[in-house]
């Protein structure tokens, strides 16, 4: 019979990407799971729910609270995403009050969670967040649950500094009316039935499209779960390989990456043309774990 493993969290952060703003990104985890949210920025010029100002750190939120309560080995993720989404609109069409609700105005998240099953190891997600896993091996997989997107949102990022003229000017393209124009008309596609992004938020059928890997990996090993924006140091700036990422997260951690991250977007590419972003810096979330 074998023995199911133990995952322990070993170092956490989370930084908002602008200091003016509320970080829209959570990060938690219970006795048996340990997960990354990723909060979409609205795009209205008000949100919703009304959390100081910011629906997507309201979803995060509500989000991290509802996984750390009710992530179980026993209980299905695709009962757990549906009843969050279930809560979640029911709390935003309260909040409007009967009034019709732009599909790009919904607040909409991603996430990454990493769940011990018995004697298995399960990974689920909805979104661009990130997992960086090492075995005793030292073998890396790393996988995410919209692949491709970060490759899409910088050619995205590209054409829309090229119109807007630069990117540190404004602090975030979204504020030019031609790029928020065309981010609401991409965000209004999500969670639709012929749609290729699902998310937590509030449509309950985005449960029937989680992305699910089951980590057939030696122990102990090493795992780092992070959002898009703390990623960057791999997926976009390329300052690290997956391996070398969860190395040095585990050797200098996670304190260290994030003041290279800020170092990359502030100082040496503030106006985004070595690495085109619709923002200077986006809020960046990291989560370093051990399985044994």
């Amino acid at each position: 019979m074998s023995l199911s493993p133990t995952l322990r969290i070993t170092d956490m952060l989370s930084e908002a990407g602008d200091p003016a703003r509320v970080n829209e990104d959570a990060a938690g985890g219970n006795r048996c799971s340990a997960f990354v949210i990723d909060g979409a920025t609205g795009l209205g010029a008000k949100s919703i729910v009304g959390l100081e100002g910011s629906d997507a750190a309201w979803l995060a939120r509500l989000a991290k609270t509802f996984f750390e309560q009710e992530v179980t080995p026993a209980r299905a993720m695709p009962d757990i995403v549906r009843t969050l989404n279930k809560q979640a609109a029911t709390v935003v069409h309260d909040a409007a009050g009967g009034l019709p609700i732009a599909p790009w105005s919904l607040p909409v998240a991603g996430f990454q969670l990493v769940r011990v099953e018995g004697p298995s190891l399960v990974t689920y997600g909805l979104g661009d967040c990130r997992l960086f896993l090492t075995g005793a091996d030292g073998i890396t997989m790393d996988t995410t649950a919209l692949k491709g997107s970060h490759a899409r949102e910088q050619e995205g990022a590209r054409r829309a500094i090229a119109h807007a003229g630069g990117l540190s000017a404004a602090r975030s393209l979204a504020e030019d009316p031609t790029v928020r124009d065309e981010l609401r008309r991409h965000r209004a596609t999500y969670n639709r039935d012929d749609s290729s992004v699902w998310t937590l938020g509030t449509e309950p059928a985005a449960s029937k499209h989680l992305a699910v890997d089951r980590l057939a990996v030696d122990l102990p090993a090493t795992g780092l779960l992070c959002t898009d924006g703390f990623a960057a140091l791999s997926d976009q700036y390329g300052r690290y390989a997956p391996d070398e990422l969860v190395a040095v997260a585990k050797s200098a951690g996670l304190k260290a990456l994030m003041t290279e991250l800020r170092q990359i977007e502030r100082v040496e590419d503030p106006d985004g043309r070595l690495y085109p972003r619709f923002k200077v810096s986006d809020d960046a979330t990291a989560l370093l774990f051990e399985v044994v």
